[in-house]
């Protein structure tokens, strides 16, 4: 529908209501007229296009048509548009823009309406699709009242005052705007009956068949003597009112039903005594014997009919008082406000929201009036959609949230804060009604003050956080500092009680706090609202802020001289409350502190955790079943023991290290390669290589390689010994280098010839290792301490040569390592020593060797290492790093 219209727009886009207004769905119709919703363009004014599509009598199918007979609907159609522009009155429909006529339509612009009351009553011609407001309307007895008095008003204006006889009063020359009125439209036979000399037309209303039956008289509303007697008179108009009223009340048909034949019309007349009125109300009886009547002498006057008890009712009377209310005294409109409250319960609704409610709008621009007209907009608004309370309450109320005198005025919009946060948005409520709160905030009033200040609690929870710390915040805040009124002082701090939750600890530590610090008075009501606030600010308050700042301000409050007893212990309970919070909350951040510390230091020591700790299965925990990896079996450690994978670089049937450990005696290796594991508990004490075989470390300095004995014969000490109990204030000893091990290795390095050299433990291998190196572990265990190797000369002698009568020295001291750390931090000097090292001997498998000509770092020859005298003289430069997997 709505595409159609902007189709026959563009098609007469010669008509300037066409082009000045944006049309929308179509709303109602009346006879001939369809009626759209229409927006002015320019200024957005809500207007009723009644607009005629020629092509409806225009169809060629429609035989005897001729020029003639299209001329005379546009005639009375056009005429029923101008007379209406001619005259002006309220229960006249009000003309916004003048009839017009195109090649294809004839328009002319109203005020906005609902429908015509024939709409209705049931009737929907020419109306597609009907609009739900239609479809579900049904009129309330007052709604009838009301409308039949304002179309007698209409009636009384016409004869009395511009002597005009309608002559069609039927249901689709009646509208009702869009608040409810009822205006008289319609006036296509209309006849002006001001010139008494003049003789009265008369046309004889005889049916045309050929011409729509809107376009015509209506037999069922016509009066006797118009017919029969060929009398034109004002009373014709009073008899088509009373048929009308008995169609309203009838659901549309009327008392007599013609079907456009005089025939039949004469009939109904002759029966006109019998027609039964009890479906009516009891008082319209008589009024209807006085208007469907034969002889219009019989017939009461228009003004007769407005003063009948009909309409005399307290609710009606209501009505007629708005529609005179202009003309009233200042008096008589105060009395009026403050009684409407009483009667409003017994309105429909739709007369309260149509027709009172726009009424009382009006009058809020008098300012002396609002304190008994806001109760009474209040009341109605209640009833009202949320879209609807936004629309034809809120917008209209903006500009009077900041009028304060007379103080009642905000008193009262205050009083029904809560509506506007039933009725309004989040958005709209902060936008549009938080105005009002701050006007009241800033009013000099304490009455305004003291009811604002007890609202906002109310609210608080609907507000958003910044909308309290930035708009509300400071104005309370000038508020409690500029008053000087104790009560509202108290109520003050009230008020900041329940604001405190949505305050961030910046504002409350830079502004409430400074606040409640500025208090100067010592009144005890003052002093006990205060810790409240503080005790609220407590609760979810930071522990530093409540240690440094709330607590020693509680004890500056207690000691008031002006608290009793009572209010004293209040102070102390609080006191004591936020003090076990403060000793918790910090006891609870320390101790989290020290695990973190412990935790952190048994990482860095690599140690265990405590021995309630669970193992945790981390093949499971990766969703691994222990399967292979490079070959090796995963599950290589178990119940605190070590497995030993078989070395890479070891033939079969030489087992050094099993050998070692065989000679200083230990029973806790097997040399079997089934079942190779080291307990960590086999592992114990520090030793160091003497003459009569491997001791403990002795706490005497060392500082000479003298000594050229060996290690073969030699024998432990108890293995029971820690290797981490050296003693620390042994002077260290001279940095070696190590034949280290491959990474792989599964025994953790050995120092062995091909034929005579003896092979070393692992663990001594790192005591040797862990000079050079003191952080890492090269020990396959599970032991996290670092060893160190022996100052004895003949140990060092044996580490660097597998022929222990070799005394060839260095020709190149090591510059570079003559400063090297040991696990005490002390430095090793070359330069101290009493005799240089021998040379150093590379074993198969060491990653230092020395460059030879292949760039290889690996000896080609197998043999050299038994051969003293095929032994390399190697310098600082000569070393190189050699990774036996590269």
């Amino acid at each position: 529908m709505f595409q159609q219209v902007k189709t026959v727009v563009s098609y007469v886009a010669g008509t300037s209501t066409l082009r000045q207004y944006d049309l929308g769905e179509q709303v109602a119709s009346s006879g001939l007229w369809k009626i759209f919703a229409g927006t002015k363009k320019t200024t957005g004014q809500k207007v009723a296009v009644f607009m005629f599509e020629k092509k409806i009598i225009d169809n060629p199918l429609r035989k005897g048509y001729d020029k003639k007979e299209t001329e005379k609907v546009y005639a009375v159609l056009k005429k029923e548009a101008s007379q209406l522009s001619r005259l002006r009155h309220p229960s006249l429909l009000e003309v916004v823009e003048a009839v017009e006529e195109s090649r294809t339509v004839i328009t002319f612009a109203t005020e906005p309406i609902l429908a015509s009351l024939s709409n209705l009553l049931g009737n929907y011609d020419n109306l597609s699709p009907i609009p739900n407001d239609i479809k579900n309307f049904d009129m309330d007895e007052l709604e009838i009242q009301k409308g039949l008095l304002q179309v007698g008003k209409g009636l009384q204006f016409c004869h009395n005052d511009a002597k005009i006889t309608h002559s069609n009063l039927v249901p689709e020359a009646i509208y009702v705007n869009t608040k409810g009125d009822w205006k008289i439209g319609g006036f296509g036979f209309s006849t002006f009956l001001n010139n008494p000399d003049s003789p009265v037309p008369y046309e004889y209303p005889d049916y045309d068949m050929r011409i729509p039956s809107y376009a015509q008289k209506n037999y069922d509303y016509m009066a006797p003597e118009y017919v029969l007697d060929e009398n034109l008179d004002f009373a014709n108009d009073m008899f088509a009112l009373g048929c009308l009223i008995y169609t309203v009340h009838s659901h549309g048909r009327p008392p007599m039903e013609s079907h456009n034949s005089i025939h039949t019309y004469r009939k109904n007349i002759e029966n006109l005594s019998s027609i039964n009125y009890d479906h009516l109300p009891y008082h319209l009886h008589e009024v209807m014997f006085n208007l469907i009547t034969r002889y219009p002498s019989q017939r009461m006057t228009v003004a007769e009919f407005q003063t009948c008890k009909y309409f005399d009712n307290v609710l009606v009377s209501t009505v007629k008082f708005f529609e005179s209310f202009p003309e009233k005294t200042a008096d008589d409109k105060a009395n009026f406000m403050k009684g409407l409250i009483r009667v409003l319960p017994q309105f429909p609704e739709r007369v309260l929201v149509r027709k009172i409610l726009p009424s009382l709008l009006q009058e809020i621009k008098d300012h002396s009036l609002l304190a008994y007209t806001l109760p009474n907009i209040f009341f109605i608004a209640q009833k009202l959609s949320p879209n609807d309370f936004c629309e034809k309450v809120l917008n209209p109320l903006k500009p009077i949230f900041s009028v304060s005198e007379p103080m009642q005025n905000m008193i009262t919009c205050l009083d029904n804060i809560d509506l506007f946060q039933q009725k309004t948005s989040s958005y709209m409520f902060k936008e549009d009604v938080m105005p009002l709160i701050y006007h009241a905030l800033e009013a000099k009033t304490p009455a305004i003050q003291d009811k604002v200040l007890k609202i906002i609690p109310i609210i608080a929870d609907s507000l958003d956080i910044s909308t309290v710390k930035v708009s509300l915040f400071p104005r309370i805040q000038s508020l409690f500092i500029h008053t000087t009124l104790l009560s509202i002082k108290v109520t003050t701090l009230v008020c900041l009680k329940s604001l405190v939750k949505f305050l961030d600890n910046f504002t409350i530590t830079e502004k409430l706090i400074p606040l409640l610090k500025g208090i100067k008075t010592k009144e005890a009501t003052v002093m006990v609202t205060t810790l409240s606030v503080f005790e609220e600010m407590g609760k979810n308050g930071e522990k530093d802020v409540i240690a440094t700042e709330i607590i020693p301000q509680l004890w500056r409050l207690s000691v008031v001289p002006t608290l009793n007893l009572q209010q004293f212990q209040k102070f102390m309970d609080v006191i004591k409350k936020l003090s076990m919070k403060v000793e918790q909350e910090h006891s609870r951040q320390l101790q989290d502190i020290k695990t973190i510390e412990d935790s952190t230091k048994k990482f860095v020591e690599g140690g265990k955790g405590s021995d309630s700790e669970v193992p945790v299965d981390f093949e499971k925990l990766v969703g691994s079943s222990g399967g292979m990896v490079n070959g090796n079996t995963r599950n290589s450690m178990s119940n605190g023991t070590i497995e030993i994978t078989p070395d890479p670089f070891d033939t079969p049937g030489n087992n050094p290290v099993a050998e070692f450990m065989t000679t200083i005696g230990s029973s806790n290796t097997n040399s079997t390669k089934s079942d190779r594991k080291m307990s960590s508990s086999s592992v114990q004490r520090d030793f160091f290589i003497t003459n009569g075989g491997i001791t403990p470390m002795s706490p005497k300095p060392r500082n000479s390689l003298n000594s050229t004995n060996s290690y073969a014969g030699s024998k432990a000490h108890s293995q029971t010994q820690s290797i981490n109990s050296y003693s620390t204030t042994s002077t260290p000893s001279v940095d070696v280098i190590p034949s280290l091990p491959p990474p792989n290795s599964s025994k953790s390095g050995t120092i062995s010839s091909t034929s005579t050299n003896t092979s070393i433990s692992s663990s001594l291998f790192n005591s040797i290792a862990t000079s050079r190196m003191p952080q890492q572990n090269f020990d396959h265990s599970n032991s996290t301490n670092m060893t160190r190797p022996s100052s004895n000369p003949t140990s060092l002698h044996n580490m660097y040569s597998s022929n222990t009568n070799t005394n060839t020295s260095f020709n190149t001291q090591f510059n570079s390592m003559s400063s090297l750390p040991n696990k005490n931090n002390n430095t090793l000097n070359f330069n101290n020593m009493n005799t240089p090292p021998s040379q150093p001997k590379f074993n198969t498998g060491s990653i230092l060797q020395p460059i030879n000509s292949n760039k290889s770092g690996l000896n080609s020859n197998k043999n050299n290492n038994n051969n003293p005298g095929t032994n390399q003289k190697i310098s600082k430069g000569d070393l190189t790093m050699f990774d036996p997997y590269s």
